[in-house]
């Protein structure tokens, strides 16, 4: 009878749950599976950055096929192949190296051609919303290095942070803001002062792979500034861009420049994929 009763409550007891396996963890040298990758986000083609970051393991690629600008001073600067390589460190980190391989300037002073002067090493980091859902945030640290060929360069280093936001909205709209703190070299007063820079794009999906965005860009310049320098500058831009697949987007746009000594307009066309 003892023994019946002692079957009969250790039947009544719950069986014990097994704990839910912890979430896998992706390195560089551990990557994601392709078949768990996450959507294809890209920085480009809008100024306003992206929180999202490659997933890691992974390398990505987008470029411009070429830029040409028209600036506030009637100079001509022709962009070819500025890139953003960008490697997927781990499941919310990547990291990133931009630079122009070929600039050329036409001013007033004659022809400045060669290596670009606009060489970035940034560091994004996902705080949350790395899958798209909600609202994501991100932080991007940065540094720019002096390696322009002489004339293009102005010899000083640079460095920022870039706070960027995005969020899906109804309807198959999307929005997306950033603001930004840069310090930068003046070359005029021969010092350093900060940029602040915010902007908002707004994207939206046109038809089948086709969407498009407008973007509004304002910076404002702090210190060491003087003249058109310390003017704000108001700048919009809008563009086009083609899905291609899963892992390829092409794209074109144009940004113009309203006030301050920002560029009068830029044209741009490029692409970007993921290996």
């Amino acid at each position: 009878m003892i023994i019946l009763l002692a079957l009969s409550a250790a039947a009544a007891e719950p069986a014990p749950q097994s704990e839910a396996p912890p979430p896998e963890r992706y390195t560089l040298f551990d990557p994601v599976p392709r078949d768990r990758l996450r959507g294809f986000n890209t920085d480009r083609p809008d100024t306003t950055e992206s929180p999202y970051t490659l997933n890691a393991g992974h390398l990505q690629i987008e470029l411009s096929a070429a830029e040409y600008t028209l600036g506030r001073d009637r100079s001509r600067t022709l962009d070819v192949l500025p890139v953003n390589l960008k490697l997927g460190l781990l499941d919310n980190v990547d990291l990133q190296l931009l630079f122009t391989p070929y600039q050329r300037v036409v001013g007033d002073d004659g022809v400045d051609q060669g290596f670009g002067d606009d060489t970035l090493v940034r560091l994004k980091i996902n705080l949350q919303g790395n899958d798209g859902e909600g609202v994501a945030l991100g932080v991007m640290p940065f540094i720019k290095l002096p390696t322009g060929t002489s004339g293009l360069s102005n010899g000083h280093v640079e460095a920022g942070l870039i706070l960027p936001m995005a969020i899906d909205l109804f309807g198959d709209w999307s929005l997306g803001a950033m603001l930004e703190a840069d310090l930068v070299y003046r070359d005029e007063a021969q010092a350093y002062g900060l940029d602040l820079v915010h902007s908002v794009t707004l994207g939206h999906l046109v038809a089948g792979p086709v969407s498009a965005y407008v973007e509004y860009v304002g910076i404002l310049p702090r210190g060491a500034a003087s003249g058109i320098e310390r003017r704000y500058q108001a700048i919009a831009s809008a563009g086009l861009t083609l899905a291609v697949g899963e892992n390829l987007l092409l794209d074109a746009g144009t940004r113009i420049g309203f006030s301050g000594n920002s560029d009068r307009s830029t044209i741009f066309l490029g692409a970007s994929t993921r290996f």
